[in-house]
C-alpha cells in the first residue's frame, strides 16, 4: 500500500510501477550506514546554528539510556541479536541506546546492539561522539543506575566530563549510608572489592594508583517515602541540590523519543524480516525523527504567532501525531521537487500544515493510572497519523 501511494502521488508511467519484489531486491543494496550519516549530518548543522538552542546555565544537557526493540522473529536474528524467552516460545529483540539532548528534542547518536549489552560500555562510545556535534560547547550527560561505575566516574574526571548519574542501592552502599546530610562531598576508595572486577587489566593498576576520588552524593526524597541518591561532580558554586534533582527529573525525556520511535514512527513495523532490512528501518526512524523535530522548532514559532492574534482557554501546543503524518506525507514529494522555489513552497505548506493542528495542554491534571486491557489493541491515546 505504501508503494501504491507512493506511486499515484507521483504518477510515474506504468512501465515504472514498482514491485514489492524488485523495492526490497534495491533495498538489499543499500548500506543502513547511509541513514547514520545522513543524521550524523543533520544534527551537526542543526548545532552549528546554537542562537536558538536552549541550554541549561550554559550547558547542553544530554541524557543516555537503552531500549528492547521487538524484530522479526527469525533464526538469523536470534543468532544475530539474542531473543527474550518467555513460558512458551522466544521473541528474536535487539537493542538499541541513544544520546539524547533533552531540551532540543534531537537523538544525537543510536547505536545497535544485541538484546543484552553493556549500557557502561555503549555510554563511552556516546560520549565520545558529542564533541563532532557540538565542538568544545560545555554539557552535562544525566543517566540513571545501570551506567555508575568507578570506570565511568573515572574517565569522566580525567576529562573533565559532566555528569549527574543515579545510584542503585548497592553502589557504594557504605559511602550512601554513612552520608549524614542531604548534599555532601565522599570519598570513593577503590578498595581491594572495587578493583578486583578490572583485575588483570590496565584500569586495575590505574585504580590502585589513585587510590580514591571524590564525588558529590546529593540524596533526594520522593513521593511515597522512597529515597534515591545522585552522584555528580557539578559544583555547588554553580549547581544547586534543586537544580541537580530537577535535571535528572528531566532525564525522563528521552523515554519520550523512544516512545514517539515507537508509537507514531511505528519502529517496531518492520518492512522486511533481514538483518539489513532491520537496521536501515531502525536508522532511517531515527533521521526522520531528528527531521521532524527541527521542522517542529519552526512550526512552534509559527504556531505561537498566530496564537497571539487568538485567544484561547488553555494554552495550546502542536500535536505531534498529526506532524509526524503531515511530514511523512509530504517530506519525500519536497525532497523530489528540483525547483527551489517550489521546494520552498512545499516546506512553507508543511510548516503551516503542522502549526494549523494543535491542541490544549491542560495542566495539573491528575488520573488515577490503570492497565490497559490486553484485548484493547488500538487504544484512544495511540491513534496514528503514520
Amino acid at each position: 500500500m505504501e508503494l501504491r501511494r507512493f506511486s499515484k502521488l507521483f504518477k510515474p508511467k506504468k512501465a515504472d510501477s514498482i514491485s514489492n519484489a524488485g523495492y526490497l531486491k534495491q533495498r538489499l543494496k543499500l548500506n543502513p550506514a547511509a541513514f547514520l550519516a545522513l543524521s550524523d549530518f543533520h544534527v551537526k548543522n542543526f548545532y552549528e546554528d546554537d542562537n536558538d538552542l536552549i541550554r541549561f546555565k550554559n550547558h547542553f544537557i544530554f541524557a543516555v539510556d537503552g531500549s528492547h526493540v521487538n524484530i522479526p522473529n527469525t533464526q538469523e536474528n536470534q543468532d544475530q541479536y539474542g531473543f527474550q524467552l518467555n513460558q512458551t516460545s522466544q521473541q528474536a529483540q535487539a537493542s538499541i541506546s541513544c544520546l539524547y539532548d533533552i531540551f532540543n528534542k534531537m537523538i544525537l547518536d543510536c547505536q545497535i546492539n544485541r538484546y543484552k549489552f553493556s549500557e557502561r560500555a555503549q555510554v563511552e562510545v556516546h560520549i565520545e561522539k558529542i564533541p563532532s556535534f557540538i565542538g568544545n560547547l560545555p554539557y552535562i550527560v544525566v543517566l540513571d543506575r545501570g551506567y555508575p561505575s568507578s570506570f565511568f566516574f573515572m574517565n569522566r574526571l580525567e576529562n573533565n566530563e559532566k555528569f549527574i548519574v543515579r545510584l542503585s542501592s548497592s553502589d557504594f552502599k557504605q559511602e550512601q549510608r554513612n552520608m549524614v546530610s542531604a548534599d555532601e562531598d565522599v570519598e570513593i576508595v577503590f578498595t581491594k572489592a572495587r578493583v578486583n572486577p578490572y583485575r588483570k587489566t590496565p584500569f586495575a593498576k590505574r585504580l590502585q594508583e589513585k587510590g580514591s576520588i571524590r564525588l558529590r552524593f546529593v540524596k533526594v526524597d520522593l513521593p511515597g517515602g522512597t529515597t534515591e541518591f545522585l552522584a555528580t561532580n557539578l559544583s555547588r558554586e554553580d549547581f544547586t541540590q534543586q537544580e541537580i534533582s530537577e535535571l535528572y527529573r528531566l532525564r525522563c525525556a528521552i523515554e519520550t523519543a523512544y516512545d514517539t520511535l515507537k508509537n507514531k514512527f511505528m519502529l517496531e513495523n518492520f518492512t522486511g524480516k533481514k538483518l539489513i532490512i532491520i537496521e536501515q528501518d531502525i536508522l532511517s526512524a531515527v533521521c526522520l525523527y531528528n527531521i521532524t523535530q527541527d521542522i517542529l522548532r519552526d512550526a512552534e514559532m509559527e504556531q505561537q504567532e498566530k496564537n497571539k492574534q487568538k485567544h484561547y482557554k488553555y494554552k495550546m501546543t502542536i500535536n505531534v501525531n498529526m506532524a509526524v503524518g503531515i511530514i511523512k506525507e509530504d517530506l519525500i514529494r519536497m525532497a523530489l521537487e528540483n525547483h527551489p522555489e517550489k521546494r520552498g513552497d512545499i516546506f512553507m505548506e508543511i510548516i503551516d500544515a503542522i502549526a494549523d493542528n494543535i491542541v490544549p495542554v491542560r495542566e495539573n491534571r491528575q488520573f488515577q493510572h490503570k492497565r490497559k486491557h490486553p484485548a484493547i489493541k488500538y487504544p484512544i491515546t495511540k491513534k496514528r497519523s503514520y
